[in-house]
């Protein structure tokens, strides 16, 4: 019979539910916890700041609309770094 220790001991596990926990209170859309950015006295508090470009992505959708294939879903794409 072969003994192990568990992969996950008593703290990793409550770290884990903590990280869970801490999650699932954070807003889908900005991030922030749910508490701040849909309370009633933060109406007026947020302004959006600028955008900014991600380029990586700007150079994925111009490769993905010159590209045909009649299954586009199946393709895999990935953007690299020029050095």
């Amino acid at each position: 019979m072969t003994t192990r220790e568990p992969e996950w001991t008593e703290e990793d596990q409550a770290w884990i539910l903590a990280l869970a926990l801490y999650r699932a209170g954070l807003c889908p859309n900005c991030g922030r916890p749910m508490r701040e950015c849909t309370a009633a006295g933060a109406d007026g508090k947020y302004e959006a700041d600028l955008p900014a470009r991600c380029h990586a992505t700007t150079a994925l959708l111009i490769a993905q609309a010159a590209f045909s294939n009649p299954q586009p879903a199946a393709m895999l794409w990935r953007t690299i770094h020029r050095q």
